[in-house]
């Protein structure tokens, strides 16, 4: 044995003196740098929020019928006591089923909402006129889905919160699930399930009652409507379900009142500007509505970062010095006091404390990405001393969190006596060290031996490089899921590129 360690030790060495360091041989060399999400972590607080004020809702769920479909599955599994293998199966070949009746219905999409999932994996198969059950629903890169559970993941918190399904590993019955309404609203998706194949030019007939366009006219849709806006949807003792009920009416009351074709784009402004929260006689009441001022608000600012950190990445080509890439970003910038630079921002509020459109005007406006991105951080630092009550809460979240909207405001205040470059420098530091710190606190050994670290920007004793490029997008406020939604249920409705309330959304969420 000793012998052995005086061997490894000496070949070590004699590696090590080589240049060449192979590491441990238990494990494979180097790092796994595939890239994570949230390189800046300035997300959570909005997406925290929006979980709140939108319980039973995800970014994955735009869907009704996948409520009701889950279902279904699981009260034909509890009926027929099957296994887990076998509940897993009947699940994936009914979601191919609800797929390929969606594309049959509507081969070219809807504007107003997305495919049903799997069609796109399954695109080769569908419009090829066959699908062959065996082959389509078998989990992996040849299916409609990787995961053996189908798209029930995203979905399954969504229906556990809601009652439709209980906790467990598989889809059980939940307290709130009407077995009667699935059944009658989807049944014959088990029928086409038990398919071989499945006939894309024989599935036509099947649309009106089985696609995921159902406007809320099956039974599944009725009592699924009934579930999101009323006051007992969840199994929580009520509070979630107010809060969704109110958020539900919030946006019913924006569809009545405005013009409104998507969603996050036109309902978003409404909710962080203006006077029409609290000068409309129905949205004045509502306790949810300025904490929607206060998220709105708040993700300009996340957003700004999202953008402007995607730019600065942009920016690494091959190795870059850190004081490099500081001078990259201030070169974008004006050369002017940063005095200057505040005193040239739009109002934010107007002298009756009406809040203003700055931010949505900054975007708007042509400036160079990294100068607009900047001047919406510092609107978003001004509304620290603006906000009050509910709103002002909802919108700084965890007071003094790195990169929030105090902490912009006080580096704002400690560069003021000098320029707009320097504080441009001093910026790109501050987020080059975050991003390290995020990316190490996310690192997670695996069971290999090797390290994941999640990051697309990495830096070596004061040398930068990138291996990938940032997203950019905003964060979502899942008011274009929630608004799919209670169309498919029969909430909402889209005609003539505009969104309205419905007779049974009107009765529902008054």
């Amino acid at each position: 044995m000793a012998g052995s360690t005086e061997h490894a030790t000496t070949a070590g060495e004699d590696a090590t003196a080589a240049g060449v360091v192979d590491g441990p041989g238990w494990s494979r060399p180097g790092l796994d740098i595939a890239a994570g999400r949230f390189p800046l972590s300035v997300e959570r607080h909005v997406m925290h929020m929006v979980g709140e004020l939108v319980p039973g809702v995800t970014t994955g769920t735009p869907h009704a019928r996948y409520y009701a479909l889950h279902g279904l599955v699981a009260e034909h599994a509890d009926a027929k006591g099957l296994t887990v293998e076998a509940a897993q199966t009947l699940l994936r070949r009914a979601e191919v089923a609800l797929a390929a009746v969606s594309f049959a219905h509507h081969p070219q999409g809807l504007e107003w909402l997305p495919r049903a999932h799997g069609v796109d994996a399954m695109a080769r198969r569908l419009q090829g006129g066959t699908v062959t059950m065996a082959e389509a629903e078998v989990p992996g890169k040849d299916g409609y889905v990787r995961n053996a559970w189908g798209f029930w993941g995203p979905y399954a918190g969504s229906e556990t919160a809601l009652g439709i399904l209980a906790p467990g590993p598989m889809p059980v019955p939940g307290a709130l699930l009407d077995r009667k309404a699935v059944r009658h609203g989807l049944g014959e998706v088990l029928e086409l399930a038990a398919e071989d194949e499945l006939h894309v030019d024989e599935l036509g007939g099947f649309g009106e009652r089985l696609c995921v366009c159902a406007d809320g006219d099956r039974p599944d849709g009725a009592w699924l409507a009934k579930l999101m806006c009323g006051p007992g949807g969840s199994t929580d003792g009520g509070a979630r379900s107010r809060t969704r009920r109110e958020t539900i009416r919030l946006l019913a009351r924006v569809v009545a009142t405005h013009h409104v074709t998507s969603f996050t784009r036109d309902v978003g402004p409404v909710l962080a500007f203006g006077d029409f929260l609290t000068r409309d006689v129905v949205t004045r009441e509502m306790n949810v509505a300025a904490a929607w001022r206060g998220v709105v608000l708040r993700n300009y600012s996340v957003g700004a970062w999202r953008r402007l950190w995607s730019w600065l990445v942009e920016q690494v080509d091959g190795l870059l010095p850190v004081e490099e890439l500081a001078d990259r970003f201030a070169a974008e910038l004006p050369d002017i006091a940063l005095t200057a630079f505040l005193s040239d921002l739009p109002a934010t509020q107007s002298t009756t404390g009406v809040s203003l459109t700055a931010e949505h005007d900054l975007r708007s406006a042509d400036d160079p990405l990294p100068l607009a991105e900047l001047r919406v951080l510092a609107a978003g630092a001004r509304r620290v001393d603006e906000l009050a009550g509910p709103a002002r809460e909802a919108f700084l979240g965890r007071r003094g969190v790195e990169l929030g909207p105090e902490w912009v405001q006080w580096r704002l205040d400690e560069a003021r006596p000098g320029g707009l470059r320097d504080l441009a420098r001093r910026l790109t530091h501050d987020l080059v060290a975050r991003s390290q710190r995020i990316a190490l606190a996310k690192a997670r050994p695996r069971t290999d031996g090797s390290l994941w670290l999640p990051t697309r920007l990495h830096e070596r004793d004061g040398l930068l490089y990138r291996t990938s490029q940032e997203g950019r997008g905003d964060v979502g406020l899942r008011l274009d899921q929630l608004g799919t939604v209670l169309a498919t249920c029969g909430v909402l409705h889209y005609r003539d590129e505009r969104w309205s309330v419905t007779g049974r959304g009107k009765v529902l969420v008054g």
